[in-house]
């Protein structure tokens, strides 16, 4: 059998039962690109740019309902470890296929693998013809294995159109789940430890995604609250009287504080080191959670269930009444003609279907959805880790509408963000994916980079988009449907939303002075003063 690199490359895609491949084209990867083509099992689609191709992959890992990779096919030279390193950080598994000038030689004498590598789990360029397809599938295996994160392989351009025989038959991909080691030592830790505790917690973060059902009677057992990382802000449905709702939120600051048994799971470091914890923080890998409930349900401790018996109306009452009294201080807070984030979100929920997804950017308006609209669906929040993502929501909503055709799935975009990867709605234009981006426009980022004013309806009409403008509280379930019928029909839609955003949410607070505790005494003194000259002259 004689097959070239770039065929190999195909066949070992295909044997991973990979769905999607976003690209950016280039020399250096031509003929990758035009043999996945050939595929009638691959969708390759192709992105304006390298940074739109890695959100998109990883969203598809985010929003999957098992495990799966997201692939991405770019060029060596044009690597960029943003978004990368957001998937690095958040555990998202990634594979990045990149082409690559010849074999031992490098572009311009840079060597893109080396820049990499701090935020990669493994870098590694192929060398030897019939190591393509192994080296693929090591890759992907070792994406999801342990903490999931992104791996990159390099093809250099040589071996794509490099032809020969094969001795050998090609390898067959085994396609069975990697199945991660438990640490049993720390699982009864864990289990003692809540067995032991007079007020057991819980915080979830993405990690926790697929094992909502085993969440949901570890929590009643215990009567333990819940609080999640922003990114885990579907772990737990917020209908659920034990949801203590977003780590920053006045409700679960509470329900937490006297906590002497929290366990955490699948909270990445940064959520950690920003959240306001008790002193003993117990972690514990999601993989366990199953392992857990079990090993409590079966040591026949009636102590927990008494325990939790006669605490769990208490903090319920308790959660129900921080969540009631949020809700009615946002409601309360003056817009001044603009929208209130908190009308625009009720608004919102009362129109999306039960199993909508709803997708962030980083930022106020991420912060400002996790703190205000309730989320019951598995995996019906996205949401980046950290800055390496602006601009992550457009191509993101893309990638979730391409493997979720059925389901509505709304995109909060800032401005900023929409200025950077806005062009990327020509995709769901294209595809008909009939997604909708709702804009939070408050002119800050156009304002602070003088970039003057931007008519977003022109802009949507020139991409044949579907546009709502929502200028203030009135009407907004209204025109939220219009547009949701808009979508399903195959058309995007931009809802632009002239949004209120002087009010800043406990999350946004909570990363800002971590932030600024974390500077030496004399920088936190210029950033106050800095901060009141601001305020008196007006400025942001």
């Amino acid at each position: 059998m004689s097959e070239t690199g770039a065929q190999l490359v195909r066949y070992a895609l295909e044997q991973l039962n990979t769905k999607h491949i976003f690209t950016v084209l280039g020399n250096h990867n031509r003929e990758i690109y035009n043999e996945l083509n050939r595929s009638t099992s691959i969708n390759t689609h192709l992105l304006n740019q390298e940074i739109s191709a890695v959100f998109m992959a990883d969203a598809i890992s985010r929003s999957a309902a098992d495990i799966e990779v997201g692939l991405v096919l770019i060029i060596a030279d044009a690597i960029i470890s943003r978004g990368i390193a957001d998937a690095f950080i958040s555990g998202i598994p990634l594979l990045v296929i990149t082409g690559g000038p010849v074999a031992n030689e490098l572009t311009d004498g840079i060597d893109p693998l080396k820049l990499l590598q701090p935020v990669t789990k493994a870098c590694f360029k192929v060398i030897e013809f019939d190591e393509i397809v192994s080296s693929i599938f090591e890759a992907q295996l070792m994406a999801i294995s342990d903490k999931p994160g992104p791996v990159v392989v390099e093809i250099p351009i040589n071996l794509q159109v490099h032809k020969d025989d094969l001795e050998e038959p090609l390898p067959v991909h085994l396609s069975a789940a990697n199945q991660p080691q438990i640490d049993q030592d720390q699982l009864e830790i864990c289990a003692q430890a809540l067995m032991d505790a007079e007020n057991p917690g819980l915080f979830l973060g993405w990690g926790t995604a697929r094992y909502r059902e085993p969440l949901i009677a570890l929590a009643d057992f215990l009567a333990a609250p819940v609080c999640t990382s922003l990114q885990g802000n579907s772990a737990f449905p917020a209908e659920h009287p034990l949801h203590a709702g977003l780590i920053a939120n006045p409700s679960a600051r509470h329900a937490i504080k006297d906590c002497d048994g929290l366990i955490s799971i699948g909270v990445n470091d940064n959520d950690l080191k920003y959240a306001e914890l008790p002193k003993q923080v117990i972690q514990l890998e999601p993989e366990a959670i199953p392992a857990l409930l079990h090993s409590l349900q079966s040591s026949g401790n009636t102590a927990i269930d008494s325990k939790a018996a006669s605490k769990a109306k208490k903090i319920i009452q308790q959660i129900s009444k921080d969540k009631a009294e949020l809700k009615e201080d946002w409601l309360e807070h003056n817009s001044r003609g603009r929208v209130n984030p908190a009308v625009f979100f009720a608004a919102l929920s009362k129109t999306l279907n039960n199993d909508a997804i709803v997708v962030t950017g980083y930022g106020s308006h991420g912060a400002l959805a996790a703190e205000l609209l309730p989320i019951n669906t598995d995996q019906g929040f996205i949401s980046p880790s950290s800055f390496n993502a602006m601009g992550y929501c457009v191509p993101a909503v893309n990638a979730i509408k391409l493997a979720n055709p059925k389901k509505q799935v709304v995109g909060i975009v800032g401005d900023g963000a929409m200025i950077i990867s806005g062009m990327e709605v020509i995709t769901a234009v294209q595809e008909k994916l009939g997604a909708v981006y709702c804009l939070f426009n408050n002119n800050e980022y156009t304002a602070n980079k003088s970039l003057g004013h931007i008519n977003w309806g022109s802009f949507a009409d020139a991409l044949e988009c579907g546009y709502f403008f929502i200028a203030n509280n009135h009407d907004i379930d209204i025109i939220m449907r219009r547009a949701l019928e808009t979508a399903a029909q195959g058309q995007p839609v931009i809802v632009e939303i002239s949004i209120d955003c002087s009010r800043k949410t406990h999350y946004t607070q909570l990363i800002e002075k971590a932030q600024q505790d974390s500077l030496p005494s004399r920088d936190k003194l210029g950033l106050v003063k800095r901060a009141i000259v601001r305020k008196i002259m007006g400025s942001k």
